[in-house]
Order: C-alpha cells, then sequence, then structure tokens
C-alpha cells in the first residue's frame, strides 16, 4: 500500500494527534489508535482543537490572517488580477499582491477575473448534491467494526441533504440552508430510536458545498487519467479517493491513484493566479475525487509554494519550473507521484 497524502496535511493530523484532537475512528472503519506519521483513508478530528491548532500553525510560519472579510470582486487587467477587492468590518478594501491562490472552492477569484469555468447543471444528476452536517453526544464509542465518525465522545452525521440547487448562487444558497436545517430535528428524532441518548450539539456554521466550478486550465485531468492511473509529467499530488458519484455509483479506482499535473492548477486565462483545491481543471470524474479533504489539501500545498516560488522569481505561474517545484514539495514531504515501481500494468 502507499499513503499517498503526506507534507503539511500530515503535520496537521500530528499536531491534532499530540493535543489529543484526532483519532482514526472514522465513517470508513474503527483503524484503532491513530499514531503520528500515519494518515487512513479518513481521520476523525475534534474542530474545537482543530481551530487553534490550525492558528498555531499559520502564527508559526508568519502567516498574516485577515479574518471576518468576504471576497468581493476582482480588479483585473488584460490577462491578469490587479487587486483583490474584499469587504469587512472595516469597510471595503483592495488586496494587491503579485500572485493570487484562489483557495475559495467555488473559484470564485477567478471567474469573476475573466477566467473559463466548467461547471455541470444544476439538475444533472451526477452533480454532488449540498449537505448539513452535525455533530451528536450519547452514542457510545464505535466498535472495530463499525462505520462512524467519533471523536472524544462526539459523533460527526451526514445530515439533510439537497440536490438541484447551485452551491454559487446566493438564493439557491439560501434555499439549501433554509431546507437542510429544517430537516435536522427529523434526523436527531430517527436517530434516538436507536440512540435514545443522543443530543444534538452542534450543525455546521453553513451548509457544505461539493460541487461548483472547475476552471480551465493549462491541463485537464481527463476521465481516462482518473481511470487508467497512467503518469502524468510533472505530477505535484495524488488522488486515490473513489469517485463518489460516477454515472450513479461510486467507482472505486482500480490502482493507487492518479497523478495531477501542475498544468491543471494554474488558469489558461490569468497569467497570475493559482488555484487550490476543488477548482482546479479537471473533468467531472476527476474532480469528484480530488475534491475530498486528503487530496485538497495535498494540491493546495502545491499551489502555495507554486504561488510562493513565482512572486519570489518575479514570474508568470506558467513559468514555474515544476521540476523545481517538485523537488520542493518533496523536502517538505509530499507525495507527489505513485512510484514506477508501484504502478499497476
Amino acid at each position: 500500500h502507499l499513503q499517498t497524502v503526506r507534507g503539511f496535511a500530515q503535520e496537521l493530523i500530528d499536531r491534532l494527534i499530540d493535543a489529543d484532537g484526532a483519532c482514526a475512528k472514522t465513517a470508513h472503519g474503527n483503524f484503532g489508535p491513530l499514531d503520528k506519521g500515519e494518515c487512513p483513508y479518513a481521520v476523525s478530528f475534534d474542530p474545537e482543537v482543530l481551530k487553534y491548532v490550525a492558528l498555531d500553525m499559520l502564527t508559526d510560519a508568519g502567516v498574516k490572517v485577515l479574518f471576518h472579510t468576504w471576497f468581493a470582486d476582482a480588479l483585473t487587467d488584460e490577462r491578469g488580477v490587479t487587486a483583490a477587492l474584499v469587504e469587512g468590518k472595516s469597510g471595503r478594501a483592495a488586496l494587491v499582491g503579485k500572485v493570487y491562490v484562489d483557495a475559495a472552492g467555488d473559484g470564485d477569484l477567478s471567474a469573476r477575473a475573466g477566467a473559463r469555468f466548467d461547471q455541470a447543471a444544476n439538475d444533472d444528476e451526477r452533480m454532488m448534491r449540498m449537505t448539513l452536517m452535525y455533530r451528536v453526544t450519547g452514542l457510545p464509542e464505535p466498535g472495530l467494526d463499525e462505520r462512524r465518525l467519533w471523536v472524544n465522545g462526539v459523533t460527526t452525521r451526514w445530515g439533510p441533504h439537497v440536490g438541484a440547487l447551485s452551491g454559487s448562487d446566493t438564493l439557491d444558497l439560501t434555499r439549501a440552508e433554509i431546507d437542510t436545517r429544517r430537516d435536522i430535528a427529523e434526523h436527531v428524532e430517527k436517530l434516538r430510536e436507536e440512540f435514545p441518548e443522543a443530543t444534538l450539539v452542534e450543525t455546521a456554521a453553513v451548509v457544505g458545498v461539493r460541487e461548483t466550478r472547475r476552471i480551465v486550465g493549462l491541463e485537464t485531468i481527463t476521465e481516462e487519467d482518473v481511470l487508467s492511473g497512467r503518469a502524468r509529467e510533472h505530477s505535484i499530488a495524488v488522488s486515490s479517493n473513489p469517485v463518489p458519484g460516477y454515472y450513479g455509483e461510486r467507482r472505486f479506482l482500480d490502482h493507487l491513484g492518479f497523478e495531477i499535473p501542475y498544468g491543471s492548477l494554474v488558469p489558461a486565462d490569468l497569467d497570475n493566479v493559482v488555484l487550490a483545491g476543488r477548482c482546479i481543471s479537471a473533468s467531472q470524474p476527476a474532480f469528484q475525487s480530488a475534491r475530498s479533504m486528503a487530496p485538497n489539501m495535498a494540491i493546495s500545498q502545491a499551489s502555495g509554494v507554486a504561488a510562493a516560488m513565482a512572486a519570489q522569481q518575479g514570474i508568470r505561474p506558467a513559468d514555474v519550473d515544476p521540476v523545481a517545484l517538485i523537488a520542493r514539495l518533496e523536502v517538505d514531504g509530499q507525495v507527489t507521484r505513485i512510484p514506477p515501481e508501484m504502478r499497476e500494468g
């Protein structure tokens, strides 16, 4: 076997373990104690512990954090972003940078700057639904064969879901938020049929959006890339996740994972933007796998490093040396590709 996500994601998990904020009791089986340096398919974590562990990592790295601020629009020239307009408690401001990382999930910055994108139709039955997750107490610790997200006495559950609505439309998001929150009480009542002591302690801050825009990049991860697991030149990360909604079914990969080329992180229409997370250039099957948290974190580590290299060297992200980028990622513990000796076929 091969652990395909390490790097900063592993550092985060290790810090959570140190702070008693993570364990391996997950929706995909109880793997027993979770040791530092290992990361199974999914990890149960305590969001309250995550809040301060993540802040510690940011401040340790010297990151300047700006909370209570929303992205509003992009100022552009012919092929680039000249400023990101944000709105906060202090009013509207323009953030000016050399290189911008679009980590909005929905590709908001790139789309507002005029980049082309693909997006499934709202009524497309393959489009992933929005879900409101919630947490309850009163359930016992799961047994070895029980599939349940559990940590520090709290179980996290996938709650009500809605389809045929757009996660990039304000009215649709409002409708999804109202409908799922109204359905939470019914979910908890049904849960109490099996666990009478179940008590709702928290719902997610906002409804969870899985699928919106996929920005068109210099390279696109194809459906064939996903199914074959073929090598891609200048791969910066690997996704081993199944494709949850592959033509109406969950499609598990027949190999260790598919490779994600650096070009899929670079918008074809913008010269100073790098994509991070689920808005990278990908076919829908590739997107549905790579959008999951573990590969998403690996992709985003590559995005941040590439943006830093471009800014430091005064060049476009498209001109960053991918070999140098990959070497830097591997020094930081990232798994950038499937080793040739482990590649099937």
